[in-house]
């Protein structure tokens, strides 16, 4: 496995970038006298602004919204055709990279009541009209479940949290041996399953309650956009939690040759089985459990008083899985820079749906490609961006992060040496609604492009965002796990947004996430998918254009001060780690990071590489070896998705894991590894900024 940065090698990336951009400074300057006079990159960012266009990104979209595009199917490899065509009709030079993925295919999924009454639950939506190869849609699934056939008692357990089997074990109800039925929601779901698996629970299905998406909610589909009593959430319950991708090939690419766990051996694969149903089949099976109420706060939407069981409701859930290796393709583009052509600014979404997908995520791959378009008419009138951009269409995002995971492993030692940023579109263009996440240092540009774009129903983006909020000054939230970005940031210590349009909904990962939708709720007019495609690539064009990145790191160091301050206040009745190393480290990088901003400022002639490649190099700083302890692939000290978050961000998750549980010396060890990380971060800002 390759290895990450450590001390010296920030040093050699700060001399290597040193060398590689002043080679290229002289050769621009050559290049620049003999041509002609050169246009100010706001010009092509405006210019990019105008030529988005939501006609355009409506056709695109509604040429991939007809028919499913779950990964390893038909529907899969005829959008990676449309997608390449388009791109190669507009003068881009698009192309494939492929891996074979350890997958899971359904071969029959049934969910039978066996008492008090028989009945066999629906996993499958009805058509309506309108929809299309609706055979093509996969049935009521989640990816990755193990195989198995039980016959079991159930339970309810709420949303399946561990809080929620401790409030069971106060009211002496055992899941052990039974199937649990939990609501979505709270956690990503195969936290759900991992919970499950950890008490002894023979299965598990899950459903989404309408006080959650539901008729609690509002109107629901077809009249509406919130879940009707037939939709069903699909999706993966891999443990990306442990490390997304493929799960035999954990930090190396899918290709031929690598060396390939033994399924068992897979940290990432459930051993529960599981499998979702609507809250119309969900009904059958809790209005006839027995046992305990369940607790005021667990009581869901359905006009009956939900009871805990287990039994009289008993189900045979008999889940026919295959696992076989699946083709994941993605579609790439390069645009090549003119004067620092090894660094990248990277954009991407996913291409692959559960079903027809139009917001999750055609959406969002719409409009990366509405971005290119404009992008290749800019190059027509005369433009090229000073760094390479990419734009990437990522396969098997639903499945587990699949191809972004593996494209990044495979090309890890060319990104960690020349990424400068990625920004994630995961359904980017599927709403009213703006939000951001990101790593701080990304927070001042975000925010500056947002008080920018215009937004056809708030002013601007940063209007919208306001409102969308409920705050005077919206600051973008941070990231965990659960979209492409995770490899980029958690895994290679590259600076990562993620940004967004949405409207509250409820047919997420359902047959109804469809053009119907879309076209009636979502986005009528997809003038937000344009919004989207001109934040998107103005974020291009400045990233790959600044003379100076646009990136500041002393917020970022005050950040993780106050994240130590939480630390101390959850052990302050019982101290587990001295943190009082981590709050200088912090505080000295907090003022070399401020140096190096001031000298970006006013960088003077010659010392703009160094700037920016110890900008670059200070995000870098912030991973180690030795990753996470119990799931070693996450290696950023700052940030990491939570064990039973699965989504949701911790910040200095391996100490604050430590501090819960009083485990001292795995908390020093993890504070030391955090304070070398921020003395590396240090010493890169301090060198930028030549002092």
């Amino acid at each position: 496995m390759a290895q990450f940065l450590h001390r010296r090698d920030l040093m050699r990336l700060l001399g290597s970038t040193a060398l590689t951009v002043g080679v290229a400074e002289t050769v621009s300057v050559r290049t620049a006298t003999a041509a002609a006079e050169p246009r100010a990159p706001r010009h092509w960012e405006h210019a990019l602004q105008q030529e988005v266009d939501a006609g355009s990104a409506a056709r695109i979209s509604e040429a991939m919204s007809t028919y499913p595009g779950l990964v390893g199917t038909e529907g899969s490899a005829r959008r990676v055709k449309y997608s390449t065509e388009k791109l190669t009709e507009w003068g881009l030079d698009a192309r494939l990279e492929s891996y074979s993925v350890y997958s899971s295919v359904p071969k029959d999924i049934s969910v039978t009541m066996t008492a008090p009454e028989r009945r066999e639950l629906d996993v499958k939506e009805p058509p309506f009209p309108w929809h299309e190869n609706f055979d093509d849609v996969v049935v009521g699934y989640n990816a990755y479940s193990p195989a198995g056939d039980v016959t079991a008692e159930v339970v309810y357990v709420n949303y399946g949290l561990p809080e929620d089997y401790a409030k069971l074990a106060e009211l002496g109800v055992d899941v052990e041996g039974k199937l649990v039925l939990a609501r979505y929601g709270r956690s990503f779901r195969g936290v759900k399953s991992k919970v499950a698996e950890e008490h002894g629970a023979a299965g598990v299905i899950l459903y989404s309650d309408p006080e959650d998406d539901g008729f609690v909610r509002g109107e629901v589909y077809p009249d509406g956009p919130w879940r009707n009593a037939d939709g069903i959430q699909r999706g993966s319950v891999q443990y990306i939690f442990q490390y997304p991708g493929d799960p035999l090939t954990p930090g190396e690419p899918s290709k031929p040759g690598t060396a390939r766990l033994d399924p068992s051996e897979a940290k990432n694969l459930p051993g529960v089985p599981t499998t979702p149903i609507s809250y119309g089949q969900a009904e059958h099976l809790l209005v006839a459990l027995e046992g305990p109420r369940a607790p005021q706060e667990w009581q869901g939407g359905l006009d009956f008083e939900y009871r805990i069981g287990p039994g009289p409701t008993t189900v045979n859930l008999a889940l026919d899985i295959d696992y076989q290796q699946v083709p994941v393709h993605d579609v790439l583009v390069e645009i090549p820079g003119s004067k620092y052509p090894q660094q990248k600014v990277v954009l991407g979404a996913h291409y692959d749906s559960w079903t027809y997908g139009t917001k999750d995520d055609v959406c969002g791959w719409t409009t990366v490609m509405e971005t290119a378009r404009a992008m290749s008419r800019l190059r027509e009138q005369g433009w090229q961006p000073e760094r390479t951009i990419v734009l990437a269409g990522w396969g098997g995002e639903e499945y587990g992060l699949l191809g972004s995971t593996e494209w990044a492993e495979e090309h890890r030692d060319d990104l960690v040496q020349n990424a400068v940023a990625y920004l994630n579109l995961d359904g980017a263009g599927g709403g009213r609604n703006f939000s951001a996440s990101a790593v701080p240092a990304l927070d001042g540009v975000l925010t500056d492009i947002a008080k920018e774009i215009e937004d056809p129903d708030h002013g601007t983006v940063y209007d919208n965002w306001q409102q969308a909020s409920g705050e005077q000054h919206p600051v973008p939230g941070r990231l965990g796990s659960g979209s492409d970005y995770t490899a980029f940031l958690d895994h290679l210590g590259i600076a990562c947004a993620d940004v967004g349009m949405s409207t509250p909904a409820g047919e997420y990962h359902s047959a109804y996430d469809d053009l119907h939708t879309m076209r009636n709720f979502l986005d009528p007019g997809y003038t937000h998918h344009a919004v989207a495609a001109a934040y998107a690539g103005t974020f291009a064009l400045r990233m790959a254009g600044s003379q100076t990145l646009p990136m500041a790191y002393s917020g970022y160091a005050g950040e993780v001060v106050q994240y130590l301050k939480a630390l101390d206040e959850k052990q302050a009745a019982d101290p587990v780690v001295d943190l009082a190393p981590a709050y200088s480290a912090a505080r000295e990088w907090r003022a070399a990071a401020k140096q190096l901003e001031g000298a970006a400022r006013n960088p003077g002639d010659g010392r703009t590489w160094r700037i920016n490649a110890a900008l670059i190099a200070q995000e870098r700083a912030l991973v180690q070896d030795e990753g996470l302890p119990g799931r070693e692939w996450f290696k950023h000290m700052v940030y990491a998705p939570g064990f039973y978050t699965g989504y949701a961000v911790q910040p200095l998750s391996a100490i604050d894991d430590a501090v819960a549980a009083g485990d001292s010396a795995t908390a020093s060890q993890y504070r030391d590894l955090l304070v070398e990380s921020m003395e590396q971060a240090a010493s890169a800002a301090r060198d930028g900024a030549g002092r």
